[in-house]
Formats: structure tokens, sequence, C-alpha cells
């Protein structure tokens, strides 16, 4: 087997080495563009993984004005990783945190059974742990399998990197496909330019075209619970339960449930010693102005006190001890108890946020079965109808694993809500593993809840990003990968407060505000979400129909440059209410459309926008 895997790599070598030999350093398409990735860089370093996934790489010549030979991976069997077969490229130059860099390459491919276009992932990041990541983009072929689509990305640096610290990687290993690429280049613009100035280029370089997209109103997957947020600020330390941005969004906008942040480590500050003040007493407020709105309540634990979880105030990734189990669950049920009994603000779910993670509890399936079975049974002791989500992990790609223990665990199945999972890697990880999710909660019988949705976890580490379209138009393909393949009912945006915020402090709606409330109006609670496929696969949708008003909703997300998507299986005739958003201006109604006599509606896309097109009768919103 061994001899058979060297073979591999030296011939995944001499292929890579091949590709493009022909090729020089590309010049910088805007000027003041530095390369960091050396010349001919596909050859600088071997596919590697390609036992991994029956895989093969080689060079093959091509008909391109730009160059005339390019790397074929062929992918024969499907990986649960999509780093199983990948090549990485080390960069020659410094990138600082805060540089804005450009990504190109050349791209065309398709699947093996021939249905849809070849896909691969482009990454940034560090090339040793802890791999910290810059940008993490799927790409897509051209829906023509012999047209080349020439592919920009650009980024932010999130950290520091000397010579040789940081790589690009392009993974392959997805369902079984041809993929073939072409020239790669990275230019770093230092400070020298804005994102805004490479995504407007970008847009222009890459227009999205003709799409077509077909809805089947017959088929039906997951009845719409709605969307809501995190209210966490007391989690933080505030005293107060609600800022002027909590208070802005529940006045403007449909926040069907809430979660709430326990603040343990400030109630339980000693063994036995419950104190209802400060921020607890914040959380308390907070739950009991929720219940008094009648929405469903999760309330969920970050930080321990110290005598319970050790190691210091937010350490992420502390154990705790099983010794403390019955002093942890006396804890909470306390809260609980308080919460129902002086507040009358019953938690209607609870959670550890991101025990797979740790942040900052850190539980292995079985050991948060071990301890569902032990604070289940004292929960019923105290009356309390409060049950724990299942899973409640900090990624999608991580909770079917998670959850499946749990699940699988015939004594707790009473104790057990709806799974749960947060959804930050949702523009990274394949639609696969999303897929999954939806198959658990199938088989299970349960509820899939997006328990905090946002599409990077560390945002907030960038410059003032809040305001941008970007933000907004990143929020809105989170949204719909998330619904359209994990099949979710309940979305809670991290967060509803001055976390992540939707609004100003003074009372500014950002642009991703407006995008939640278009998404709102499509996607009211009670639609059910439809099939619906797209010929092209870099257009996010998703198609909902509402039984009572008989609306279908059709939401379009491009982040590429103008195009038209030609929807289909719409009913015939019927009027129909289109607004779009994009970096100009959000929430905009175009005027009074219908679909033709086919049930067909053609509707037009500016460049990275969110458009949604409500068809049927009383579509004003």
């Amino acid at each position: 087997m061994r001899s058979i895997t060297v073979w591999y790599l030296a011939m995944a070598v001499l292929h890579a080495l091949a590709a493009t030999q022909h090729v020089r350093a590309q010049p910088a398409p805007l000027e003041g563009g530095q390369s960091v990735l050396p010349p001919n860089a596909l050859r600088s370093t071997a596919v590697y993984g390609l036992e991994r996934t029956n895989a093969q790489a080689e060079t093959v010549p091509v008909n391109h004005r730009a160059f005339r030979n390019a790397l074929r991976v062929t992918i024969r069997k499907r990986s649960e990783e999509s780093n199983a077969t990948q090549l990485t490229i080390d960069t020659i130059a410094p990138v600082e945190k805060g540089d804005v860099l450009l990504a190109s390459l050349y791209l065309r491919g398709r699947s093996l059974d021939g249905k849809s276009p070849a896909r691969i992932t482009l990454l940034f990041e560090r090339n040793r742990d802890p791999w910290t990541k810059s940008v993490m983009q799927d790409l897509y072929a051209p829906k023509d399998p012999d047209a080349w689509r020439r592919v920009w990305v650009p980024f932010t640096a999130v950290e520091t990197y000397r010579p040789g610290e940081a790589m690009v990687s392009l993974r392959f290993a997805f369902d079984p496909q041809i993929v073939e690429v072409g020239p790669l280049a990275v230019w770093n613009y230092g400070k020298g330019r804005t994102m805004e100035e490479l995504r407007a280029f970008c847009a222009r370089q890459d227009p999205l075209g003709m799409a077509r997209v077909t809805v089947q109103t017959t088929r039906t997957r997951q009845t719409l619970e709605g969307f809501g947020g995190n209210f966490c600020q007391p989690r933080y330390g505030a005293t107060e339960p609600m800022d002027a941005v909590g208070e802005y969004n529940l006045k403007h906008l449909q926040v069907v449930c809430a979660r709430i942040g326990l603040p343990l480590e400030k109630w339980a500050p000693a063994p036995g010693v419950y104190r209802d003040e400060g921020p607890a007493h914040a959380a308390f407020l907070q739950m009991r102005l929720m219940k008094q709105r009648g929405l469903p309540l999760i309330v969920s634990v970050w930080e321990g006190p110290q005598w319970m979880l050790g190691g210091q105030p937010e350490q992420m990734g502390r154990t705790l001890p099983a010794q403390k189990y019955a002093d942890c669950i006396e804890a909470i049920a306390q809260f609980l108890v308080t919460a129902r009994d002086r507040y009358n603000a019953s938690a209607d779910y609870f959670s550890f946020n991101e025990p797979d993670y740790g942040v900052n509890f850190e539980f292995t399936p079985e050991q948060m079965v071990a301890f569902i079975r032990q604070a289940g049974a004292r929960f019923a002791q105290l009356g309390l109808k409060t049950r724990f989500l299942t899973a409640d992990t900090a990624t999608g790609g991580n909770c079917v694993e998670y959850a499946r223990v749990l699940l699988q665990a015939a004594d707790i199945q009473a104790y057990l809500g709806p799974i749960a999972f947060h959804c930050w890697d949702a523009l990274a990880v394949p639609e696969a593993a999303y897929e999954e999710i939806g198959k658990l909660g199938k088989r299970y019988n349960r509820a899939i809840w997006c328990t905090e949705a946002g599409h990077d976890a560390q945002l907030w580490q960038a410059p003032d990003p809040w305001g941008s379209w970007d933000n907004a138009l990143r929020t809105a393909t989170a949204y719909a990968k998330t619904l359209q393949h994990s099949r979710a009912t309940l979305m809670l945006y991290w967060t509803y407060q001055d976390n992540y915020p939707l609004v100003s402090r003074s009372g500014q709606p950002y642009p991703v505000h407006h995008v939640i409330r278009q998404m709102e109006e499509a996607l009211p609670a009670g639609a059910q979400v439809v099939e619906a496929s797209c010929d092209n696969g870099n257009l996010r949708i998703l198609a909902a129909k509402h039984p009572k008003s008989r609306r279908i909703a059709v939401l379009l997300v491009n982040p590429m440059g103008p195009g038209e998507v030609q929807i289909t299986g719409l009913p015939a005739n019927a009027p129909v209410s289109v607004r779009v958003s994009d970096a100009e201006r959000q929430r905009r109604a175009l005027p009074g459309r219908k679909t033709d006599a086919r049930g067909q509606l053609t509707v037009t896309l500016p460049a990275r926008s969110v458009v949604t097109a409500i068809v049927g009768a009383n579509t004003g919103t």
C-alpha cells in the first residue's frame, strides 16, 4: 500500500510541475498589486491525498488564449472532508493584518455523471496550527463543461504572515468530478485599495449571466417557525436587560424566539450561593420581557465560575469534572426555578454553548449524555419542563456526529429538544454536510434549529464591518444555504443586541438589518420550504409557499456580477412583488409584475444583490 501511495504522490508532483510550466508571473489586474505566490504557482507543490478519493492529477493541453495547459484533477470517490485531496502553495511575500488581497484562477469541469458543474474551495490560511483563515470560498465552474470561467476572490488578511507562513489551498474532494484549473495568482494591495474597490472590480469581471430556477411547489420540505435572535449582553456583563440595539430590533423585526445567556459565574459565585443581582438579574428581566411577548425561550451557558469549572475566566475548552456535575446542575436548576417562580418566565430549552468546541464548557458527546441523564432527572423533580437542545454545536459540520450520540441514548430522549447548531461555517462546508443534518432530523423526528446564525465568527476582528454591504450579502447567503440544505425551521441571528449588531447605537439600521427584514417578509412563520433547483451553483436560492395566503416566495442571493434568472413552476398569470437590495439601496420595490401564461418569471439581478419575488394573492409587503 505504501509503494502505491508513494507512486501516486510522485506522479502528482510530476503532473503539477508540468501543469503550468509555460506560465510566467501574472501582472496585477489593478495597479498596485504585488504577487505573494511564486511564479508558475500551480507547479510549486503537489496535489496530495489522491489515494483518499481514488483521484488522479495530470497535465492536459487546452485551447485558451491565455494559457496552453491546465492541471486536471479527477475525483472518483466522495469524501466527507473536502481537504482529503487538495493542493497547497506557500506564500513567498509578507502579508500584514488588514491588507487587501485578490486571488484569481481559471476553472472548468463537471461532475462525473455530467449533471452539475465542478466545484472547488479556495482558501488563504496559516499553514500550521491554528490554521487561521482569511478566506474560504466555494467556486463553481460554468454550466458549459467546455467553457472556462476566470474566478476572482477578494479578501482581507485577518492576521500578519511572514513569507512562508501562509498558503493558498485548493480543495477538490467533493462529489466525483473532473476539475481543470488554469493559472492561479494572488496579489496583495496592502492598504492602497479598499475591499469595495476590489469587489466592484470582481463583479464587473465575473457576471452571473442567465440562470434558470425550477420551483416544485408540490414537493415540500420543512415548515418555517421564523426568525429570531440572541439576546446575550448580560452574558458579557451587562446589568441592564436591553440596550438600544435590542429595543430597536424588538420593535422592527418579527422576533419569534429568543436565546438568553445565563451568566452562571455571576449567579453562582460559590457552591450553593445564588445571587439575583447584576448580570444575572438582567438575564431574568430579559426572560420576563420575552415571555411577556409570548416568545419561546432558550437559556444557554457560556462561562462558569472558577470554583466549578477551573482555569481562567473566559478560557476556552475547559472540561467540567464529573464530580462537579451535581453542583453545576443544581446551579442551573435553581436559576430556572427562580425564573419560573419569581419572574413568570419558564425556559423552554437549555444548552451549553458550543460544547464540542468548548466555549467555554467542553463536553464530549458521551459526557453530555451523562450530564443530561443526571440533569433531566433533577429538572423533573423540580417540576421544570425545560428540555436540552440536542448538540448546539459551534458549526453545522460538527453537528451530526455530536448529535447522533445523544439521539442514540434511549434513556435521555424525553429530555431532548430540537437538534441545534451554529452556521458559522455555512459559507465554507460542502452542502452535503448540511444535508446530513436534515437527514438526521428526519430520521429521529426532530426539528432543526440554527441557534446562532451568521457567516463569520471572527468578523468582530475586522475594522468596522457591521455597516458594510458585504456583511449583509454574506448573511443572506448563510441563511439561504442553511435553510435550503439543513432543513432548519428556526434561524436565530447573532445577536439582536449590540454584538454583531444589525443597527448602530444611534438607531441607524445597517444594510444587514434591511436584508433580515426582506427575508422575514418573504419567509414568514408557517411558510413551507419547497424543492427548488438552479443550473448555476453560484446563485443561492430558496423557495417557499404559505398555505394560508397561497403566496409563493423565491429568495435569490447573487454574490457575482449582474445577471438574469428565469423562474419556472410558478402559478400562471399571477401578480408578483419584487424587492431588491444591493450596495446602493436596500428593500426597494420594483414596479408590479405578473408571471406569464406558463407560470414563468424573469427577474434581473443586480451585481452582488439579494432579491425576493413574492408571487400570488396579497403580495404586498
